[in-house]
């Protein structure tokens, strides 16, 4: 299974380089939560908040894996 957090806001360039703004900086909402389980299938979501998609990432996963889906 895989997990992703995206911050739609900012890019990163070369490595150690320095956040780039993207064409949705400013712009609601701000993460993206992708979860993709081993059988293939995927959910993603939107958030305002980086607490909130880490959370239901979290959930996520916790619920897959207590259904057996190991």
């Amino acid at each position: 299974m895989t997990i992703h957090l995206e911050d739609r806001w900012y890019r990163r360039g070369a490595p150690g380089s320095e956040r780039v703004p993207t064409a949705r900086h400013g712009q609601q909402p701000r993460y993206r939560a992708h979860f993709t389980a081993r059988d293939g299938s995927s959910t993603a979501k939107t958030f305002r908040r980086r607490r909130d998609a880490e959370r239901w990432l979290t959930r996520t996963r916790t619920t897959h894996l207590l259904k057996g889906h190991a």
